[in-house]
């Protein structure tokens, strides 16, 4: 059981990296001018003006709808 259970603990963990991965690609694709860092799994948007943006633009509140 217990291999069981670090087999889908490792699974949810690359799940996450690579949900992480294409939601920063996709965001640099989607706003180039702003600063994306991806760790393993946050994702760090970073840019001059971005709490006015976020704000006037929703695609940078609602960012996971860039995974579909």
């Amino acid at each position: 059981m217990e291999r069981l259970e670090a087999r889908a603990r490792a699974r949810g963990e690359r799940a996450a990296a690579d949900a992480a991965s294409r939601l920063g690609e996709d965001v640099r694709e989607a706003f180039p001018e702003l600063t994306v860092d991806v760790e393993p799994e946050p994702v760090v948007v970073r840019g001059a003006g971005l709490g006015r943006r976020m704000l006037a633009e929703p695609g940078l509140r609602w960012l996971g709808g860039l995974l579909r």
